[in-house]
C-alpha cells in the first residue's frame, strides 16, 4: 500500500509539474506575441503612413517604381538570408550553448552572399533600368545589403527574447519613416527612399549587435567561418523563403514586366496593404517557431496539441478578418492612397483569400520547418511560386489588376492544400502510426524476454 501511495504521489507531482510547464509556455508565448504585435502594429502604422505619403507625392506611376525597386531588394535580401535566420533560431531554441558558433557561421556566410547579391543588383540595374532616378533608387536600396548580416534578431528569437526583436523593428522602421518624411518632397526624390532603407537597417543592426555583446556575452568573428551543415540545413529554408518572395514581392515585379505603370501602381498599392496585414501572420509563427521546435523534440503528442490549440484560434480570426477585409477594401484603398487608386480595390478583395490561406497554412509550413522537414516545405513553396509566375500575367491579361491578384490567391490556396497533405503524412499521420507500431513491437519483445 505504501508503495502504491508513493507511486500515486509521484504521478500527481509529475502531472502537476507538467501542468505548470504548459501554463508557463502559454504565458511566455502570449507575452512574446503581445510584444511583437505591439511593436509591429506601431511600425506598420507609421510605415504605411510613409508609403501612403509617397503614393500621394509620386502618383501611381512613381509609386509603382518604388514598389518595383523594393521587390528587387527583397529578392536580394532573401539570397543574403538564405534561410539562416529560421535555421539559427531553431537550433538555438534546441541548444542555446551553440549561439556563439551559429552567429559566427551565419554572419560570415551572409557577408559572402551580400557581396554576390550587391554585384547582381548593380549588374541588373545597369542592364535593365533606363530611368536615372529609378537606377539611383535601386542602387541605394542595394547598399542596405551590406548591413543585413549584422541584423541579429534571429538570435534573440531563438532565446525567446522577443522584446529585443520588437525594439529592433521599431528602431528600423522609425528611422526609415523619418528619412522618407524629411527628405522626399518631390516625385524625383526617389533615391531618398533607398537611403531611408539603408539608415533603418544600419541602426537596427547596430542595436542587435550591441545587445548581443552585452547580454549574451558574445563575440562576432569577422574571419570566414563556413559550415557545410549550415548551407545544407539552411538552403532549403532559404529557397522556400525565396519562393515566398516570388509569390509576394515578386508578384509586383512580375506584373511590372507586362502591365502599364498605372496598373502596376494599383496592384502594388493593394499588395502593400496585403503584405502589411500578412506581417501579423508571419509574426505569429515567428513567435511560435521556437515552441514548435521544442515540442517536436519532446514528442509528437505535445507537438500535435500545440498545433491544434493554435489552429482553433487562427481559424476563428480568419473568419472575422476575411469578412471585414472584403467589405472594407474599397474604403481602404481610397483612404490610404486617394481616389486615384480606387481601381485597385478589386485586387485587394482577392488578396483577402490569399491572406486567409497563408494564415492557415502557416501551421503546416512552420511545423515542417520545426520538425526538420524543410525540404518538403520548400517544394510546396516552389509549386506556389510557379503558379504565381504563370497566373499573374494570365490573370492580368484577362481581368487587369484584379485578375493578377486572383492568381496570388490561387497560389496561396495551392500551398495550403499541398502543405496540409504533406503534414498529414510527415507530422501527424504515417510517422505517428509507425511509432505506435514500433511501440507495440517493443512491448511484445519485453513480454517475451520476461
Amino acid at each position: 500500500m505504501r508503495r502504491i501511495r508513493r507511486l500515486l504521489r509521484k504521478s500527481a507531482e509529475t502531472v502537476s509539474r507538467q501542468e505548470v510547464e504548459d501554463t508557463n509556455v502559454k504565458v511566455s508565448l502570449f507575452k512574446n506575441f503581445v510584444s511583437l504585435v505591439g511593436a509591429e502594429a506601431f511600425t506598420k502604422v507609421i510605415t504605411f503612413g510613409a508609403f501612403a505619403y509617397l503614393a500621394r507625392i509620386c502618383g501611381p506611376a512613381g509609386f509603382g517604381y518604388i514598389e518595383w525597386s523594393a521587390a528587387i531588394l527583397m529578392c536580394a535580401s532573401l539570397v543574403v538570408d538564405q534561410g539562416f535566420s529560421s535555421y539559427g533560431a531553431r537550433e538555438i531554441a534546441k541548444n542555446p550553448d551553440d549561439t556563439g558558433r551559429l552567429v559566427a557561421e551565419i554572419v560570415s556566410a551572409r557577408f559572402l552572399l551580400a557581396a554576390a547579391s550587391f554585384i547582381a543588383i548593380v549588374a541588373f540595374a545597369f542592364t535593365f533600368v533606363r530611368d536615372e532616378s529609378v537606377l539611383k533608387l535601386v542602387l541605394a536600396y542595394g547598399l542596405s545589403l551590406w548591413t543585413l548580416p549584422f541584423l541579429l534578431q534571429w538570435v534573440f528569437q531563438g532565446h525567446d527574447r522577443m522584446k529585443v526583436v520588437a525594439i529592433a523593428q521599431i528602431l528600423r522602421q522609425t528611422a526609415f519613416v523619418a528619412v522618407v518624411i524629411t527628405m522626399v518632397r518631390r516625385a524625383d526624390d526617389l533615391v531618398f527612399v533607398g537611403v531611408a532603407e539603408v539608415a533603418g537597417v544600419t541602426i537596427a543592426a547596430a542595436f542587435t549587435v550591441w545587445m548581443y555583446r552585452k547580454y549574451l556575452a558574445g563575440k562576432i568573428l569577422f574571419r570566414p567561418v563556413l559550415s557545410r551543415r549550415l548551407f545544407f540545413e539552411g538552403a532549403p529554408i532559404g529557397m522556400s523563403q525565396a519562393f515566398w518572395v516570388v509569390r509576394m514581392f515578386g508578384a509586383t515585379l512580375i506584373l511590372g514586366l507586362v502591365a502599364t505603370a498605372d496598373d502596376t501602381g494599383y496592384f502594388a498599392g493593394a499588395m502593400r496593404i496585403f503584405i502589411a496585414l500578412h506581417t501579423f501572420v508571419w509574426l505569429y509563427y515567428f513567435n511560435i517557431l521556437p515552441s514548435l521546435s521544442r515540442a517536436w523534440v519532446e514528442g509528437r503528442d505535445q507537438f500535435t496539441a500545440l498545433i491544434q490549440r493554435s489552429m482553433r484560434i487562427v481559424v476563428l480570426a480568419c473568419i472575422g478578418v476575411g469578412v471585414l477585409w472584403t467589405l472594407a477594401a474599397p474604403w481602404m484603398m481610397a483612404t490610404a492612397y486617394g481616389e486615384s487608386f480606387s481601381n485597385g480595390s478589386g485586387a485587394l478583395q482577392w488578396l483577402a483569400g490569399a491572406w486567409i490561406s497563408a494564415a492557415i497554412s502557416g501551421h503546416y509550413r512552420f511545423g515542417l520547418v520545426a520538425a526538420g522537414r524543410q525540404k518538403k516545405e520548400m517544394l510546396t513553396s516552389a509549386f506556389g511560386a510557379i503558379i504565381v509566375a504563370v497566373l499573374i500575367p494570365l490573370g492580368y491579361m484577362r481581368s487587369g489588376p484584379s485578375g493578377a491578384a486572383a492568381g496570388v490567391f490561387a497560389a496561396e490556396f495551392v500551398v495550403l492544400l499541398s502543405t496540409w497533405i504533406i503534414a498529414r503524412r510527415s507530422l501527424f499521420g504515417s510517422h505517428t502510426a509507425r511509432d505506435q507500431t514500433n511501440g507495440r513491437l517493443f512491448e511484445r519483445a519485453a513480454e517475451t524476454s520476461r
